[in-house]
Parts: C-alpha cells; structure tokens; sequence
C-alpha cells in the first residue's frame, strides 16, 4: 500500500553531509620525562663545577711542591692526570647540560646524546685511571704477598665505572618505558 504525500508536509533537500574526521589527541608526554630531562643538567652543571676542582687540584699540588719541598712530588699523581679528567668532565657537563635540555623538551635524541656520553667520558676515564702510574714505588700490600694496592685501586675504578654507566643508562633511558612516552 502507497501513502499519499501530504501536499503540507516540507521535503527536505540537499546531499548528506561527509563523515566527521576522528582527529586522535596525542596525550601529554609522561612527566618523568621532564624530571629526568632537569635531572640530566643537574648532573652536567654539578660535573662542571667538579671539573674546577680537578683543575684546582694542580695548582695545590704545585703549591705543596713549592712549599713543602721537591721531595713532597714523588707522593702526589702527576697534573696531566687532573688537567685530563678536569677537561673530560667539563666537556662531558656541557654535552649533558645540552642532552637533558632535549630530553626535558620531550627530544628522543636527548636520551641517544645522553648515552652516548655517560659511555664515552667513563671509557675516557677508566682509559685515564688505568694508564696512570702511583707515585709510590712499591704498591703491594704485603712484601711477595702479590696484593697490589694500585691493582685493586684500578679495578675497583674499573667496576664502579662500569656500574655506573648501567645505573646511568638505566635512568635514561626510563622515558622510553612508558607506555605513551610522548618523545618526538
């Protein structure tokens, strides 16, 4: 059966309009981003005013020398030693002052950065600690006990180095665990 088409009633007319667009929102980066990113440059400016004391530590030892004697610098590592560790912390500060400033801007390349100094200036440093001589002539503990103290000295620097470069790359890269990291 047909129904008549009431002659009063309004026809509507035009086309459909398109589907809406769904537009996905990126959720806020995780905030552990950011306190990482601070806590990155905190480390690089500490690290750069550590490296005034490494540099501080020449000129004491030049002033023990001058006024304590010549016989006093047998007993003291050598200056190369601080200038070297003094440079690599000042340069590894700057890099890390820059890497936490992109990771603090939500920056993956920040974490890349980061890493690749927390390994770069430990194997510098370990390189340093195990090249370096004591001043003392003989090390051993104990006469023909074989106990070396500059032995243990360089691999306990060799394991605390080691150590930290895991706990530090662990720390940095927590951003990128999280399920929405948020990191560009």
């Amino acid at each position: 059966m047909v129904m008549p088409v009431d002659p009063n009633s309004t026809i509507l007319t035009g086309s459909a309009s398109p589907s809406p667009v769904i537009i996905p929102i990126e959720d806020e980066p995780h905030v552990i981003t950011k306190i990482i990113g601070i806590s990155i440059m905190c480390v690089g400016g500490m690290q750069m005013v550590g490296s005034l004391f490494s540099f501080g530590t020449i000129g004491l030892n030049n002033w023990l020398e001058s006024s304590m004697g010549s016989e006093v610098g047998y007993a003291l590592l050598p200056s190369w030693y601080y200038a070297a560790t003094g440079l690599i912390a000042l340069i590894a500060g700057a890099i890390f002052l820059y890497s936490g400033y992109q990771i603090q801007t939500y920056q993956k390349k920040g974490i890349w950065i980061t890493l690749g100094i927390v390994l770069a200036s430990n194997i510098a440093n370990l390189l340093i600690n195990l090249s370096v001589e004591f001043p003392q002539g003989d090390t051993e503990v104990y006469p023909g006990s074989g106990i070396d103290v500059q032995l243990i000295s360089q691999g306990s620097a060799a394991l605390g180095s080691i150590c930290g470069m895991v706990f530090c790359g662990i720390i940095t890269i927590l951003p990128l665990f999280f399920a929405n990291h948020g990191l560009r």
